[in-house]
């Protein structure tokens, strides 16, 4: 199916509604901003007298018996010589291009200065936004798309927000400026300049449709192509290891092609408009020469004003060209700052009761209250699940792919909110707390152990980051760690790979289990500690979650029955239901459902290695 895509003209409306939200971020530069404008219209002057030293030259020397008289401000360069006319002349020449070159120096540093900061300003708002947004945007939105908005789209806002509105003016002035001119020297030839000038924007905004289309076909396979790029480079070692180098190659070379080829389509129409251009310029250059010579042969003009009449057509198309391009700039950045608008007025994260309290002394009593939850558009993940978590004791919670076991932990951190029910802590509604002070008290790893781009030492004391040396050493200790960490080229200086991927599955739990050591918050929540791991390290893995018992309330979620013998409390449910609670010896005994899915595990897959002897004696009766 192809995807037609198309901007369209700027809908001033939203232009408004973009400026008016992002106008903020402009306010610590408004002096700048200012001054740039000034010295924009300081470079304009500069481009309106680039022609007068050739008219000085022509009109005084090379032909001194034009007449002057209609020009009584340069009448008294008829009494100077020759030599003070070039002197004069060539002056002129210097002045304005060192004048006018400062100024495009500082119009340019001050324009740009604002420009940057701006995006500065918006980009870290949306970053910042972007993190605090509820888990389940998340989990519906491409990271290639977040990072467009986060990179292209607010530049377009910089050009927007600073330089369009800077550029715009400077070319009004200038299109302003050479038109008062040329009707001081002369109407009739200012007329037809003037009547060239639509030919100018009718090519404009022709032109302008055709490159806004490609362009926004060129963003569209643009994107594409990133995010096939980041797909691969994220799963690499996936590539590596099924050998699809070559697949991948392919796949990503047809995204390369179909950008290559947009990207030549806009260069086609943007070479095809400048011939245009041209054409429309050397007519109008023709139609001036032929008129003007006429006049300047009868006397009513000299001959240095032909000459900035030529100038100035040669000159004023580029004014429009520019104009032309910011319409066509400006209708993409008030897409783009719509786009940007939508996610920043999006509900940052799950928001605190007006009467929420902190979190900070809670223990860790659990409750699921007939509690219901399902994710956007589908069925019911919870289902009425009603079961306790002890406080101060180690509970397992156990259950057949699918059941629910993951999403329970996500309602504890309030990553999700549950639809109906209840979740108590502490004998307080969860919803009761504020977000951060409970998620502060909850400590939560994740299946996919994630470390980040830096040290060792940084990535331990990444939930505590006023952690000390000694506090992080003796977290790794704790977790049976610090031994293999000492062991690497920089101990705990070591730089970890992108991801981790410079360590062993072991090694990458151990240091996350040493994070959550560190951290030792009240309730912690494991969850499938030991996917991915052979069987010394799960052996590891087991004795830190020994470790990190100490009378806090500890969750292990898992299919893995090893870790049976660490529960005092052992919960397992099926399609988001509880099916049974309790000591786990005492579920065993009584031979219900914990009871047939224990003995099924382990007779499946041979589970029994590291199971304390009363629940190996309880599934072989």
């Amino acid at each position: 199916m192809k995807i037609k895509y198309s901007l369209p003209q700027i809908d001033f409306k939203s232009l408004r509604r973009v400026v008016k939200h992002f106008g903020g971020h402009l306010e610590p530069f408004k002096s700048k901003l200012a001054l740039s404008v000034v010295t924009l219209l300081g470079v304009s002057a500069m481009t309106l007298l680039r022609p007068w030293p050739l008219k000085i030259v022509f009109d005084f020397m090379l032909t001194p018996q034009a007449k002057m008289a209609k020009k009584p401000f340069l009448a008294p360069l008829a009494r100077w010589d020759s030599l003070n006319v070039v002197l004069l002349a060539a002056g002129m020449v210097l002045a304005v291009a060192i004048i006018g070159g400062l100024l495009s120096y500082a119009q340019e540093i001050l324009t740009k200065t604002v420009g940057h900061g701006v995006t500065a300003s918006i980009r870290l708002q949306l970053f910042s936004h972007v993190q605090r947004l509820p888990q389940s945007y998340h989990d519906f939105r491409e990271t290639g798309e977040l990072l467009t908005r986060l990179t292209g789209d607010i530049n377009l806002l910089q050009d927007l927000l600073a330089e369009t509105f800077v550029n715009f003016t400077g070319q009004m002035v200038l299109i302003i400026g050479m038109l008062v001119i040329a009707f001081t020297l002369d109407w009739q030839l200012a007329l037809l300049i003037l009547m060239i000038m639509p030919l100018f924007v009718f090519a404009a905004l022709r032109f302008s449709r055709q490159l806004k289309s490609a362009a926004g076909s060129q963003r569209e396979k643009y994107g594409r192509m990133v995010a096939s790029m980041e797909e691969t480079l994220s799963g690499i070692s996936q590539v590596k290891v099924f050998a699809q180098e070559k697949e991948r190659d392919k796949l990503v070379g047809k995204s390369v092609s179909r950008d290559f080829k947009a990207g030549l389509k806009a260069t086609k129409i943007a070479a095809h408009y400048s011939r245009v251009v041209e054409i429309i310029t050397a007519i109008g250059t023709a139609l001036v020469l032929l008129v003007g010579a006429r006049k300047a042969f009868a006397g009513e003009i000299s001959p240095g004003d032909l000459i900035v009449f030529v100038t100035y057509l040669r000159g004023i198309y580029r004014p429009v060209q520019v104009i032309a391009r910011l319409s066509a700039k400006t209708a993409k950045a008030v897409i783009r700052g719509e786009k940007i608008m939508e996610i920043l007025e999006l509900e940052p994260e799950i928001s605190d009761r007006a009467d929420a309290v902190s979190a900070k002394n809670i223990k860790g009593d659990i409750r699921f209250i007939k509690t219901v939850f399902s994710y956007i558009n589908k069925e019911p993940i919870l289902n009425e699940l009603s079961c306790t978590i002890p406080q101060g004791k180690t509970s397992v919670l156990i259950g057949p792919t699918g059941a629910g076991k993951s999403t329970l932990a996500k309602l504890l951190l309030r990553l999700y909110e549950h639809q109906r029910g209840s979740i108590v802590i502490d004998g307080r509604e969860i919803s009761s707390y504020k977000v951060l002070s409970l998620r502060k008290r909850i400590t939560s790893l994740t299946q996919d152990t994630f470390l980040f781009r830096t040290s060792i030492r940084d990535n331990i004391g990444f939930g505590r980051k006023k952690a000390s040396p000694a506090e992080i050493e003796e977290a790794a200790r704790l977790v049976g760690a610090d031994e293999f960490i000492r062991k690497l080229p920089n101990g705990y200086d070591t730089l970890v790979g992108e991801g981790g991927l410079t360590l062993s599955g072991g090694q990458r739990q151990r240091i996350s289990f040493a994070r959550a050591a560190l951290r030792n918050s009240p309730i912690m929540i494991f969850d499938e500690p030991a996917t991915g791991l052979d069987i010394h390290s799960e052996r590891e893995a087991k004795e830190a979650l020994r470790g990190l018992k100490q009378d806090r309330t500890l969750l292990i979620i898992t299919h893995r029955l090893n870790f049976l013998d660490l529960a005092e409390w052992a919960i397992f449910i099926r399609d988001g239901r509880l099916v049974e609670e309790g000591i786990p010896s005492e579920l065993l005994e009584n031979k219900k459902e914990f009871y047939k899915f224990v003995g099924e595990e382990a007779g499946d897959h041979g589970h029994y290695d590291g199971l304390d002897s009363r629940i190996i004696e309880g599934i072989d009766e």
